[in-house]
């Protein structure tokens, strides 16, 4: 647990090193690469950067949308019942 916390926040820095100091032209540089099924892609850093953004947004929305179909009984799948389950507090 401790080396993937270490690993998450060396990717962090990484990340906020990188868009701290990339210029608005280096952003708009399409870049040439393979996706990891093999298929190639074509995309600017921006948009890369921008799919990095929004990416584990996608997969939980998938993992929400997929549940009813798992579970018998409805889930509460938000952000704001995490928080409070998890710190009762928080809901004085």
């Amino acid at each position: 647990m401790a080396q993937l916390s270490s690993s998450i926040r060396e990717t962090d820095r990484w990340y906020i090193d990188y868009t701290s100091h990339i210029t608005p032209e280096e952003m708009e540089e399409v870049v040439d690469f393979t996706f990891t099924d093999g298929g190639r892609g074509r995309m600017s850093r921006e948009e890369m950067l921008a799919h990095v953004v929004t990416h584990g947004g996608y997969h939980r929305g998938e993992v929400g949308r997929l549940l009813p179909d798992i579970e018998s009984t409805a889930m509460r799948d938000v952000f704001t019942g995490y928080l409070h389950r998890t710190d009762p507090a928080r809901r004085q």
